[in-house]
């Protein structure tokens, strides 16, 4: 699906949801040198990139994605690139992110050859870094109720996909249960009236329901993300 000027969206209720999933994220990142692939607008990307004596380079494969990028956060560094070909050394990346990207490369790339060029470009027990839509009933019903068609991965995918290469699971969780519907995501609807204090009364609900969620075991089943981070074995 695509929309017109996708980065007013950063301005309304998904852009404070989308500060909580680099939160999310950034808290694995580790080391100095960082790949983002799949950087679209540039957020998580940028975001990382204020952290002082770090690295984040930020790839994509649409052009008017990386433009936008530059625009919004000059302070990283966004390239043109595929993961097929990745242009970068061996053993070069502390940390690689993969932001709703997994399901994408698996469904639409060679995957074969991606992975085996995530795993050269990262350095002996780097990290790679896993968030991706939660395929579960309610995602899946979601979708069709809104007429949107993705590629999917499921959770239990990427533990296999990752493992079979020798990588070893450092944490995993689910997280996100109502936040990113109301906001419409990066392509919706979104649901909420752009008013600060509502923002901030959905997202800290949403973390107290995820807490109980989750000590229940049921994140799988409610939550529309996962996080895996994974560490690479070389």
């Amino acid at each position: 699906m695509k929309i017109e000027n996708p980065e007013k969206r950063l301005f309304q209720f998904w852009g404070k949801v989308d500060k909580k999933h680099i939160g999310i994220i950034s808290k694995w990142v580790s080391g100095k040198t960082i790949l983002d692939i799949g950087s679209g607008l540039g957020t998580t990307s940028g975001e990382i990139a204020k952290q002082k004596e770090k690295e984040c380079i930020g790839i994509d494969c649409d052009l008017s994605s990386i433009e936008t990028a530059r625009r919004l956060y000059p302070n990283g560094t966004y390239l043109f690139q595929n993961c097929e070909e990745l242009r970068f050394p061996d053993n070069y990346f502390d940390t690689i992110i993969l932001r709703d990207v997994l399901h994408h490369l698996k469904g639409e790339s060679d995957f074969n050859k991606s992975k085996s060029e995530l795993i050269r470009v990262a350095k002996p027990n780097g990290k790679i870094i896993i968030f991706d839509p939660n395929i579960n009933f309610i995602l899946k019903t979601a979708r069709k109720i809104s007429a949107h068609k993705d590629e999917e991965c499921a959770y239990e995918d990427a533990l296999k996909i990752f493992s079979e290469i020798n990588c070893k699971v450092l944490y995993k969780e689910f997280n996100t249960i109502f936040s990113l519907p109301l906001s419409g995501g990066y392509v919706g609807i979104s649901f909420v009236p752009n008013i600060n204090f509502i923002h901030k009364a959905i997202l800290i609900s949403e973390n107290i329901f995820e807490r109980i969620i989750n000590s229940l075991n049921l994140g799988r089943y409610f939550c529309w993300r996962y996080l895996i981070v994974f560490e690479v074995s070389k």
